[in-house]
């Protein structure tokens, strides 16, 4: 599997848990699936789509680690927001009890402040969470008393906003809560705060200008794949992190 073959102790870490889709068949599937892409097309309103990156979200049988209360849109500089989205695909299931992704309704209206409160326990790579003061009025806004729970069998996704408030917490189950973000966007979207150009994968229709398009698998885990996968990660990187003292994902 790609975590006996990539992973440390039995985990993934760093960059080889981000744009799988570049090097693995399984993960590149996933991506171009017709019928999450065809959800994805009516959920942005648009016909030309981009993936902009991927990555593993594990969370394993009595680890402790949890994300915190954030925004996709916080650190990576993707605008409009509104033709953004994250499909997050059930690898394993992901239930109450194994920390599924939890979601506050009608919060993606405006970008939130957030602090950075580093922490071994937060998977989040730079700790970020929104203030508990500003979190309780965005849930009294939103008319819910109780986030709500996105519970997935494998195989299935959920589509969330860029800039929708969302969470999930410590897997307290018997079983590995496995998930693969994939990162949408239109090919009108632009990163506003890049330092660098950086690139996506065409998924469908028109790449558009502001992104370099990057190649397709011709050999699973091979060199030019991964010699691949590095380019692309150097340059997200160069753009996520260009303000902060941390320089790689965790």
């Amino acid at each position: 599997s790609y975590v006996k073959r990539y992973g440390q102790d039995g985990k993934l870490q760093s960059d080889y848990r981000f744009r799988l889709h570049l090097v693995a068949n399984w993960a590149r599937d996933l991506v171009h699936n017709p019928i999450l892409v065809s959800a994805v097309k009516d959920a942005l309103n648009d016909d030309n789509i981009l993936c902009w990156s991927t990555d593993i979200n594990a969370k394993f049988s009595g680890t402790g680690g949890f994300y915190s209360w954030h925004q996709d849109s916080t650190y990576s500089g993707l605008e409009p927001s509104d033709k953004v989205l994250t499909a997050w695909v059930a690898l394993s299931p992901s239930k109450k009890e194994s920390g599924c992704l939890r979601f506050i309704p009608q919060s993606h209206s405006e970008q939130l402040p957030h602090n950075e409160v580093p922490s071994d326990s937060n998977l989040l790579s730079l700790g970020q969470v929104i203030p508990q003061d500003i979190l309780d009025t965005v849930i009294a806004k939103s008319g819910e008393i109780d986030p709500l729970e996105a519970e997935l069998e494998p195989g299935q996704a959920s589509l969330h906003h860029w800039k929708c408030v969302h969470s999930s917490g410590v897997n307290s189950s018997h079983y590995d809560r496995i998930g693969f973000a994939i990162r949408y966007m239109s090919a009108s979207v632009k990163n506003i705060k890049a330092v660098c150009r950086e690139r996506a994968t065409l998924v469908c229709g028109d790449p558009g200008d502001f992104w370099d398009i990057e190649p397709d698998i011709q050999e699973e885990y091979g060199d030019k794949e991964w010699n691949e996968h590095k380019v692309s990660m150097e340059l997200e990187r160069k753009n996520y992190f260009q303000d902060s003292q941390v320089t790689h994902f965790k």
